[in-house]
């Protein structure tokens, strides 16, 4: 462990060798942390759904062979499982947030060099959890609106193009070719429309990249927490733009391909008898991959956030400051 945690601003190379380092270091404790959360839902979500999955499936292979059945009986299976899988995910959003917040507890104790028992780290973690749920919920509000705007201009520009394409094969007198060239320019036109769409929610995920950490370390509500971030992030969109990109790459080809390839193939492979079962532990399974995931990703956060403060207020020099007047500092006061 470094003594002094921040000495200077940290290049992306550098940040994310020192998150690998303190993630080896104290990766027993991290992961302790989420995995009190993410075991039992583990384990709950493996059974529950296994067994609902199971029943449904088996209802629909004897479907197939008795078209006869009882079709309230289907209804009734479709319900319970829905029902099953609806109870699951709600379970898994707020554990995943308490495990989220006590990890970041976790992480910030650690990257400061100070020891925090698990307990104490639950602890915060549920002293911040409806702020967080106000702050999720919040930007899930925005996020909805801008893909409704997003939505709606990709529907008029889809409207105009068929409407050019419309045009173009009465000029043409209805020549396939061109209707096909036509058509091909028009999807490509299409999808780069929705990538410079898309664009806004990129920017604004970087921008907010230390939310999180703001509301647990500073204990702010949601909308200052925005703000604090927006602040901290201003001119260092593309250098965290990339850190932000690298780490859906890994999350998304180290820790979820595997499992989403797995998932595929037992589709393909599997009979119906097994299949809910299978889906059910695969779903279970991938709770437990968080127990990974979630203390490199809480550490890399706070390590941007005290990286920021340390490029946008002087962090480092304030920490020095502290550090030398608790050196010349007597321990004890002289006596009167």
């Amino acid at each position: 462990m470094l003594a002094t945690p921040f000495q200077a601003p940290l290049g992306i190379g550098q940040l994310l060798d020192r998150v690998f380092r303190l993630y080896r270091l104290r990766f027993g404790q991290l992961a302790l942390t989420t995995a009190i959360f993410f075991v039992p839902l583990a384990v709950l979500s493996a059974l529950l759904l296994g067994v609902a999955m199971s029943s449904y499936f088996d209802l629909l292979f004897n479907a197939v062979d008795l078209p006869t059945m009882d079709e309230e009986t289907l209804l009734r299976a479709s319900g319970a499982t829905i029902g099953l899988s609806l109870l699951v995910a709600g379970l898994a959003l707020m554990l995943g947030a308490l495990a989220f917040l006590a990890t970041l507890a976790q992480a910030d104790a650690t990257v400061n060099g100070q020891e925090m028992t698990v307990g104490a780290s639950v602890r915060i973690g549920l002293s911040r959890f409806w702020t967080f749920v106000g702050w999720s919920l919040l930007v899930a509000l925005i996020i909805v609106g801008i893909l409704i705007v997003i939505y709606l201009g990709v529907f008029l520009v889809a409207l105009v193009f068929a409407g050019l394409l419309a045009g173009l094969a009465a000029l043409t007198g209805g020549n396939d070719l061109v209707a096909v060239g036509a058509f091909l320019l028009i999807m490509v036109l299409v999808f780069g429309l929705i990538f410079v769409l898309l664009l806004p929610l990129a920017f604004l995920a970087t921008r907010w990249f230390v939310a999180p950490v703001v509301i647990l370390t500073e204990r702010c509500g949601p909308v200052a927490a925005l703000r604090r971030s927006w602040r901290l992030t201003q001119g260092s969109f593309w250098r965290l733009f990339g850190l932000l990109i690298l780490m859906s790459v890994l999350n998304g080809v180290v820790l979820s391909l595997p499992l989403t390839l797995i998932q595929f193939f037992a589709v393909i492979l599997l009979t119906t008898q097994v299949l809910g079962a299978v889906n059910g532990v695969l779903t279970g399974l991938g709770y437990l991959v968080n127990i990974l995931w979630y203390p490199f990703l809480a550490l890399t956060l706070v390590l941007v956030y005290y990286d920021l403060r340390v490029r946008k207020e002087n962090l480092d020099l304030e920490l020095r400051i502290r550090a030398l007047e608790m050196a010349v500092q007597p321990p004890t006061l002289p006596s009167p």
